[in-house]
């Protein structure tokens, strides 16, 4: 039998998405870069991936409730026009020669805060343009344009860009959100009726409780329980050992700007493989054997990168990192899909991203300052001793028929 076709409403959401994470990934090495150039401190640079990720600790869960009372489209919409008018400011300020540190933390957070509701709400609005059977298939494609955006051709593109001139990469991100934009908004006007929530979603608000609702359901849930403080303890090493990986790259390693955006796009080779043949190899190591791999693995990377700051080291153990990442995301979000029910998905998984998502800034923060205090290699070995209270966790919490769901 042959697949669904896609509609057309899906491919305007998909380019929307897919254009989208190419200015994303623009600025992926552009932020960072930026701030290098602007700043001589440590834990400035670092605060600006902090910024980034903290709306997530802040907004994930009221944002997902209001979805639920809201025209999804609508909020995509005014989420990516505020993100291109927002870099257009800064944009005009790197073109003026007016680029100050503060912009940049400002820049971030707004990027960060309009990323939660794009992303949130696109999720939301996709079953309501794709036949149910065909979800896979689309939920695959918008995966594969998201790599490809962030990974291959945003963040090599963003090194270049900048190495031209600073303005230049901020531009091309306020371009790719209003197009992002005007995309969304072409979605007929005729899939409201499934875009927006229905009228008995929208009696009187009651976010608070679905809130609290998806937190007890989560730790009902002992499987998840363990996944979400593993997890946890996953992302802010990550992100201790990024936020400052601009200036590790430039004083460690001698990377110039226009290399460290190649040097991204390497390691992002890791993460497209293992989203290629991660479920495959999944399902022929077992689940248990996989995440306690991906959860050792790590330890060994990070511990590596800090001994040995060669360049040619350095990308194979960070693309080795990326590669767990990403076999412990595709686990963890298969378990999630597997052990909520459908009717309570959405709360629940907004207080597992809340959680998981919400250690990324705070683990920047930590980043920066172990930088500042003891150089660019600490946050490192700092990352590698978080990951290893993260491993008894996942060796002595997790059993093969926990992640056997029947």
């Amino acid at each position: 039998m042959s697949s669904p076709r896609l509609p057309g409403s899906f491919w305007r959401l998909w380019w929307a998405g897919a254009v989208s994470n190419l200015g994303d990934g623009v600025l992926l090495a552009a932020l960072p870069l930026g701030a290098a150039s602007v700043s001589g401190s440590r834990f400035s640079v670092a605060l600006v991936s902090a910024f980034v990720g903290l709306p997530w600790l802040l907004f994930a869960l009221p944002v997902g409730a209001m979805l639920d009372r809201s025209d999804r489209r609508k909020v995509m919409v005014r989420a990516d026009t505020i993100r291109a008018a927002l870099v257009t400011v800064v944009a005009i300020a790197a073109a003026t020669g007016h680029l100050s540190i503060w912009m940049l933390w400002l820049l971030a957070f707004g990027l960060g805060t309009g990323e939660v509701c794009f992303d949130s709400a696109s999720q939301a609005v996709l079953p309501a343009v794709v036949p149910a059977e065909a979800l896979g298939r689309a939920n695959g494609l918008r995966q594969a344009a998201e790599i490809a955006g962030n990974t291959f051709l945003g963040v090599p593109l963003g090194g270049v860009l900048f190495a031209v001139a600073v303005w230049l990469p901020f531009g091309v991100d306020a371009a790719s959100f209003a197009f992002a934009a005007a995309m969304v908004a072409t979605i007929p006007r005729r899939s409201d009726a499934t875009i927006t929530p229905s009228a008995a979603s929208s009696t009187p608000p009651s976010w608070r409780t679905d809130i609290a609702h998806g937190f007890r359901s989560l730790w009902q849930r002992p499987v998840l329980r363990r996944l979400v403080v593993a997890l946890s303890l996953l992302n802010l090493a990550f992100a201790m050992s990024e936020s400052t990986f601009v200036l590790f790259s430039r004083d460690e390693l001698h990377v110039t700007g226009r290399g460290f955006g190649a040097l991204l796009a390497v390691v992002g080779v890791g993460s497209i493989a293992a989203s290629i043949v991660g479920g495959w190899l999944v399902d022929r190591i077992g689940r248990r054997f996989a995440m306690v791999a991906a959860t050792v693995l790590p330890v060994l990377s990070m511990t590596a990168v800090g001994l040995a700051p060669v360049t040619w080291w350095v990308v194979l153990m960070v693309t080795l990192q990326a590669a767990m990442v990403t076999v412990w995301s595709v686990i963890a979000v298969t378990l999630r899909q597997q052990l909520v029910p459908e009717h309570e998905f959405g709360r629940v998984n907004a207080v597992f991203r809340w959680c998981s998502w919400g250690a990324m800034p705070l683990g920047a923060a930590l980043g920066g300052v172990v930088a500042a205090g003891l150089g660019l290699r600490a946050p490192w070995f700092a990352a590698a001793a978080v990951v290893l209270v993260a491993v008894p966790v996942v060796v002595l919490g997790l059993r093969t028929d926990d992640l056997t769901p029947r």
